[in-house]
């Protein structure tokens, strides 16, 4: 399970992780373990990493879960405690359908009221009849199907953790019990009440489900972001840059520059709640496997000339989507407001958004209509016409338009980006490359 990462948030004060991590080493798990709390520091001993976070718990599984290298993700409780199977369990689970949310069986450890066994026996016929298990029971999945259905909702005042698993309903992702028990402490129950507490956690399931149950029903369009990207190792990267700046610098910006477009693509799908989608449209097929993959589904770029990519893309995704925006991985510094807005304006009146380059180019690209091979091979690219031919070609009264912004081609283009005066407030990943950029140019 060298792809699996155990993600285990910490509450200030609690001491209760140390058990679990004990436990963890004595299964000898040679897993990614991500702790993240307050009280720690960032700090890594081998395959076990600690981060300081000062956030509620779905800041944290957030957090953790985006720090982690993994391409599958376990969410454990820290006074949770494991059997012995569940990794081979996990493992196996993962084989059979590696695109669905699983969770384990819940049982309460005998911490709690006598009658604590009825709510083991009612979290896990829930579970099982309507799909609806809660945080406590160690979900595990996909990376890339956890950040497409919009992370854990760190606004919400109760409940992330069920409203992750109605967000996987309403995007038809399968939630599955592995068949592996998972124990957990009945404290509160002891401490707050049996009834009291069974009570008003079934009040507050219900009174948050069936809002989500009416989403389910009525299932909303979703939008699709799709990024071109090429593969270290695999292509060529940043030739026009590299020829003043060399390889293996153009190589820095180019990771540097996705790790930027993938953060600013996870916020907009965060603050969308899950309503976008992202893919990385990989140039070679036979590097969609690769690690930097991981954040987002994958699909090739087809092969061919740019428009036989573009048109393979967009037709490709809008046949799964409602609405599907373009977009390339040059772009750092744009902020993830502008994807939501795109995406905005396709669900109203117009059929096509563009956001055009200052060279005469196109950033991103969005449509909700169907587009003929022959419109995408009939532009010219990477002229000074490009964006006008298509708006020629698309009719150009049912266009709505996006910023003029600027991607990063030469040289000239970095120095344009430590220049500029954004209007924004930058993601960590778009502040490290731009201290990158000002440093290179020092």
């Amino acid at each position: 399970m060298n792809d699996l990462s155990i993600i285990i948030p910490v509450k200030k004060g609690e001491s209760s992780w140390k058990q679990l991590l004990s436990q963890l080493e004595s299964l000898k798990v040679a897993s990614e373990i991500i702790l993240i709390g307050p009280d720690f520091q960032d700090k890594s001993q081998g395959h076990i990493h600690f981060f300081h976070s000062s956030k509620g718990r779905a800041g944290k599984l957030n957090d953790g879960a985006l720090k982690s290298s993994g391409k599958f993700l376990w969410f454990l409780h820290a006074d949770s405690k494991i059997a012995e199977s569940s990794l081979e369990i996990i493992n196996a689970s993962l084989k059979k359908n590696p695109n669905a949310l699983y969770h384990f069986d819940l049982v309460f450890l005998s911490d709690g009221p006598s009658f604590i066994a009825l709510n083991s026996l009612g979290a896990n016929l829930r579970s099982k009849i309507l799909k609806m298990p809660f945080g406590d029971q160690a979900f595990f999945l996909k990376k890339n199907t956890f950040i497409n259905l919009g992370l854990f909702d760190e606004e919400a005042p109760y409940g992330e953790d069920h409203l992750l698993v109605w967000r996987a309903h309403q995007k038809s992702i399968p939630v599955e019990s592995c068949g592996c028990p998972v124990y957990t402490s009945a404290r509160k129950y002891q401490k707050h009440g049996w009834l009291k507490t069974s009570l008003t956690h079934i009040f507050l399931t219900y009174k948050q489900a069936l809002p989500e149950l009416v989403k389910t029903i009525l299932k909303e369009d979703t939008g699709a972001i799709a990024i071109f990207v090429k593969t270290p190792g695999h292509s060529p990267l940043k030739t026009r840059l590299a020829e003043t700046i060399g390889k293996e610098k153009a190589e820095e910006f180019f990771r540097l520059s996705l790790k930027a477009t993938e953060a600013l693509v996870i916020e907009a799908i965060k603050k969308s709640k899950g309503q976008l989608n992202a893919y990385w449209a990989v140039s070679e097929p036979e590097a969609l496997a690769h690690p930097l993959w991981n954040s987002f589904y994958t699909l090739s770029q087809n092969g061919g000339s740019l428009g036989e990519r573009l048109d393979h893309v967009y037709k490709t995704l809008l046949a799964r989507h409602k609405r599907v925006h373009l977009i390339g991985a040059d772009l750092p510094h744009l902020p993830y407001e502008a994807l939501i807005k795109a995406d905005q304006e396709l669900g109203g009146a117009k059929d096509f958004v563009m956001g055009k380059t200052e060279d005469g180019g196109f950033y991103l690209f969005g449509g909700r209509k169907a587009i003929t091979k022959e419109t995408w091979t009939s532009v010219t690219y990477s002229t000074e016409q490009t964006a006008a031919e298509l708006e020629a070609l698309l009719k150009a009264s049912n266009f709505t338009y996006l910023s003029v912004e600027f991607d990063v081609d030469y040289e000239e283009d970095l120095r344009k980006i430590a220049s500029t005066q954004f209007k924004t407030d930058f993601l960590p990943e778009q502040k490290n490359i731009l201290n990158w950029i000002k440093n290179f140019l020092s």
